[in-house]
C-alpha cells in the first residue's frame, strides 16, 4: 500500500500527522521535503503492542472514529481460537483480521 501512504502525505495540513499502523518493509518517500518541513508535519509509527493500544482502539471504534468492518476476514467461534492463531501465523486463506465470538 505504498501508494495510499504517499497519497496520505499529500493531504496533510499544517502540523499534520501521518500515523502508520503495523509493519511493512516498503519505504515511505517524502516527495516534497521542503513543504513537509515548512508545515511541520510528522510521520509516526505505531505497532500496537503497548498495553494501552487495545483499549484505545476499542474506544475509537466505539466512538465511530475507526471502522474495522472492511478488514474482518472471518468471524469464528471462541472454541476455534487455536485454529485462528494458526491461520494468522501461516497466513492460511489470507486472513487480515479474524474475530473470535464467544
Amino acid at each position: 500500500m505504498p501508494a495510499v501512504r504517499e497519497q496520505a502525505m499529500t493531504v496533510l495540513g499544517a502540523h499534520g500527522r501521518l500515523v502508520l499502523v503495523g509493519l511493512t518493509d516498503q519505504p515511505l518517500t517524502v516527495a516534497n521535503s521542503v513543504r513537509f518541513s515548512y508545515l511541520q508535519q510528522q510521520i509516526l509509527g505505531h505497532y500496537g503492542s503497548e498495553e494501552t493500544a487495545v483499549p484505545q482502539l476499542i474506544s475509537l471504534a466505539a466512538g465511530g472514529r475507526l471502522d474495522f468492518s472492511r478488514s474482518v476476514s472471518e468471524v469464528l467461534p471462541l472454541e476455534q481460537a487455536a485454529e485462528a492463531v494458526e491461520r494468522l501465523h501461516t497466513k492460511q486463506g489470507n486472513p487480515i483480521r479474524l474475530i473470535l465470538k464467544p
